[in-house]
């Protein structure tokens, strides 16, 4: 038999009454501490941590309810309005809502910055939208915190409006080289066994930006090339360590390139919006001349593939009108897309990104992060394109190449597209060069000739 304690703790000890039964401070108190818990409980369940995204599914693949449920009944559909600061319809505005398993439902704004979705999924939704000229944004309601809609099926639930602001890149310090520590710290001779003797002069830079100490950034000239006559600039940004890549650099540089290169810092971990600012100020260096001469203050071309592409995309909408022209190879166009292959188990992503996915939450709860790495909302602000991709590709599915090059081409984006079917493998450049990679060296080395800027 269980007894009460004899000494009850304070809260529970008897207090005076008033006359309508409670006591007005205790009430209160307990009050404020009920509401304040369930509050902190409430931001935190809004708002998880890539942790917990991962913890929790890790806890439904166990279970077996991977991939994510989606709801077989009839669909219905989703309107809504898209607005600026203002009140000001936005024309153009590409509004997405996904599927828990990641399939994205799109539609545009029409001149009333009206947006009609239809066929989407029974279930609860966050809408998201972006517009040329405006940052991402999706649906909010109290404290910020996502505002849910609800889909029924064969109706229609017409959403709040949503607002968008206009984009704005944090703005790079003054004196740029000096406020970042630019610092010389290796400089040597690389050759590559493609084309034949190509050798270039390597400098290794490093900088702090942002709490990390940024130590992946090289430049790459021609072999005795003097260094202060300029050349045309290829930027490049790569999807793992830089040196690691060398033998491409080293190729680019010896067809009277200056190569400016730079790749994830370990720092950062998979945030690639922070590797895009570290990209956009490495990009700032070169054109300010702090790389040397030999970069000028020509405008590049820049590259990128795989995960880097996601960095590309960032670094376009940040620093877009600083580039002629970007080649992506074996790139991210839709990330939403990305996300429903990886949930239908159609791609395998290597460490230590297997599981940057599902980090990123729900897509039908959380599609901001998606959006924001998904060029092919955004075809209308980017420079002439080039894609490249193989059908061989198990990480990014060639549909991905097929996706962003409609957009594009529908936005009367320049566009040349190389597809292929080969290794799973880009710019293997060495003794294992394919024909496809020999080709895919001169086809870029063209595309870059026509749309690149020279000094």
């Amino acid at each position: 038999m269980l007894h009460q304690p004899e000494a009850a703790c304070a809260p529970c000890q008897p207090v005076r009454m008033k006359k309508n039964g409670f006591c007005p401070v205790f009430f209160s108190f307990n009050t404020l501490c009920c509401v304040l818990l369930l509050c902190a409980l409430w931001l935190a369940g809004c708002h998880p941590s890539p942790q917990a995204n991962v913890i929790g599914y890790a806890i439904s693949t166990w279970l077996g309810t991977q991939p994510p449920p989606v709801s077989k009944a009839p669909p219905g559909t989703l309107i809504g309005r898209v607005l600026d600061e203002t009140g000001t319809a936005i024309a153009g505005a590409s509004v997405i809502v996904a599927q828990p398993d990641g399939l994205p439902h799109h539609a545009l704004t029409d001149a009333d910055g009206v947006y009609r979705i239809e066929h989407v999924p029974p279930g609860q939704y966050v809408p998201a939208a972006v517009a040329p000229g405006f940052a991402e944004a999706a649906l909010t309601g109290l404290f910020g915190l996502p505002k849910l809609v609800t889909i029924q099926s064969n109706a229609v639930t017409q959403a709040p409006p949503l607002t968008l602001r206009p984009y704005r890149p944090t703005p790079l310090p003054g004196n740029l080289a000096e406020a970042v520590n630019l610092r010389l710290t290796a400089v040597y001779t690389a050759t590559a066994t493609f084309p034949e003797n190509a050798a270039a002069d390597v400098a290794a830079y490093a900088f702090d930006f942002e709490g990390a100490a940024v130590d992946t950034l090289r430049v790459y000239l021609p072999r005795d090339h003097p260094h202060e006559v300029p050349l045309p600039l290829l930027f490049m940004v790569y999807p793992s360590p830089v040196d690691n890549w060398q033998d491409v650099s080293v190729a680019f540089a010896s067809e009277r390139f200056a190569v400016v290169a730079i790749s994830p810092t370990a720092a950062r971990g998979v945030d690639a919006e922070a590797h895009a600012q570290d990209a956009r100020v490495a990009l700032a260096l070169a054109r300010s001349g702090a790389l040397g001469s030999a970069a000028g203050d020509n405008r590049p071309m820049a590259m990128g593939g795989s995960f880097s592409s996601a960095i590309l995309s960032r670094l376009l909408r940040s620093a877009g009108d600083e580039l002629t022209g970007w080649v992506t190879v074996g790139g991210l166009a839709n990330a939403f897309t990305t996300a429903h292959d990886f949930y239908m188990g159609r791609i395998s992503i290597p460490p230590p990104f297997e599981l940057l996915i599902p980090a990123l939450g729900p897509p039908n709860l959380y599609p901001l992060p998606f959006l924001m790495f998904s060029p092919v909302y955004v075809a209308g602000e980017l420079p002439p394109t080039m894609i490249v991709h193989t059908a061989a590709d198990e990480i990014l599915r060639i549909e991905q190449a097929y996706e962003l090059a409609e957009a594009v081409a529908a936005a009367g984006v320049p566009l040349e597209t190389y597809y292929y079917e080969d290794e799973s493998h880009y710019l293997g450049i060495g003794a294992d060069l394919t024909d496809a990679g020999r080709e895919m060296f001169y086809r870029i080395l063209d595309f870059i000739e026509r749309y690149g800027e020279k000094p």
